[in-house]
């Protein structure tokens, strides 16, 4: 049982990834609503994840959000919930400003799964450090076509302790992800993606899949000299 759950919470390492915000992530900018709700699901082999979020950021500056998941394990018939926070920081570069890179970093803790019949308890700490780059194309009021390419670094820190003994499996790896954002009306955002975990034994890519809402005070236009 331990194995197995072991090997179940290491895969979730693949999947924490934070909350899609900003247009360097493949999102809707905040120029049209410095808020944004939302959901997403995402998938590897063994762990199927889905998520809720909220954000709030300026258009070319700084930006941060919230996140409650929960991810269920095969092999393990409990799930666990995580609480996650992001925070990056945008650039616009190019002449007509439409390359967008953002560093960005997040913390997750996870709870669980607990199993009662062993009087095991599970809990993992999982953080990332890295920058993503998106680029506008396609650009109509009607829609945006914004690819995106990340890289970073992560590591995960998971606990399994029951009645006498503790372990604990720890894990920092290169992480890199790529997404094509599709943004309807400046303020509806669908972003398939598939982030690929490198130098970690045992893992597989994870396929997502993000919806997001923008909403809020809109930017005000730049004024002309």
């Amino acid at each position: 049982m331990r194995r197995t759950l072991f090997v179940s919470m290491a895969l979730v390492a693949a999947v924490n990834a934070p909350a899609v915000a900003q247009t360097c992530l493949g999102s809707a900018s905040f120029s049209n609503g410095n808020m944004q709700v939302s959901g997403n699901g995402q998938f590897t082999e063994g762990v199927n994840r889905f998520g809720a979020g909220f954000a709030y950021g300026i258009p070319a500056g700084v930006f941060a959000g919230a996140q409650l998941s929960t991810t269920s394990y095969d092999g393990a018939d409990a799930s666990s919930m995580g609480i996650g926070a992001n925070v990056g920081y945008q650039l616009n570069l190019g002449k007509s400003a439409n390359i967008h890179v953002c560093p960005v970093a997040s913390f997750e803790l996870g709870m669980g799964p607990d199993d009662e019949a062993t009087n095991t308890d599970a809990s993992s700490q999982n953080a990332t450090l890295g920058f993503s780059v998106g680029k506008v194309m396609g650009n109509t009021p009607r829609m945006q076509i914004i690819p995106s390419v990340g890289l970073g670094l992560a590591y995960s820190k998971l606990k399994v302790e029951d009645a006498t003994t503790s372990s604990e499996l720890s894990d920092t790896y290169g992480q890199a992800q790529l997404g094509v954002g599709l943004v309807f009306n400046q303020n509806i955002a669908v972003r398939p993606s598939v982030s690929i975990p490198l130098g970690l034994d045992g893992s597989d890519p994870t396929f997502g899949l993000t919806v997001a809402y923008s909403f809020g005070s809109k930017a005000a236009p730049a004024r002309r000299r």
